[in-house]
């Protein structure tokens, strides 16, 4: 008996430890980032698992489409960045392009990466004043069928 106490005793820190695992949906995973954050709201990303291109879910078709695709059905707004993505070394590397008044010379350029095994993202900016900034945010793994880009 008192060797299955201690069996006990040893697996649970270890099931208190365990990995969180991606969530898949056929090659598309999906992470949620800041949510700790009170300034600003989650962000959500969902990609294709083996090339890093960026998607969304599209509710009313079922499908994932792929986030340029907005574009071409009509759902773009001047507001809207442009977003590149693709893995680097097992990071998830995703840059936004917004052009400050829709001038080309006016632009704010964001990096984010998100490490896939430690789910943490590291945000890269340049404030008003032209200062980088840089920001650490916790990420967990989320259903991309239930998540759409921010």
């Amino acid at each position: 008996m008192e060797k299955f106490v201690y069996l006990i005793l040893l697996t649970l820190p270890l099931l208190a430890c365990s990995k969180p695992q991606p969530i898949s949906s056929g090659p598309y995973q999906a992470v949620k980032c800041g949510f700790a954050r009170q300034n600003t709201q989650p962000r959500k990303f969902v990609f294709n698992k083996i090339n890093g291109s960026l998607y969304y879910y599209d509710i009313l078709n079922k499908t994932f489409k792929p986030l340029t695709s907005k574009v071409d059905e009509g759902i773009y707004f001047n507001s809207m960045k442009e977003v590149f993505s693709s893995f680097v070394k097992n990071k998830l590397v995703i840059q936004e392009i917004d052009y400050i008044d829709n001038k080309i010379a006016r632009k704010s350029i964001i990096t984010n990466t998100i490490n896939l095994r430690s789910l943490v993202m590291k945000r890269v900016y340049r404030n008003s004043n032209g200062r980088q900034i840089k920001v650490k945010e916790n990420c967990v793994w989320i259903d991309p069928k239930s998540s759409t880009f921010d």
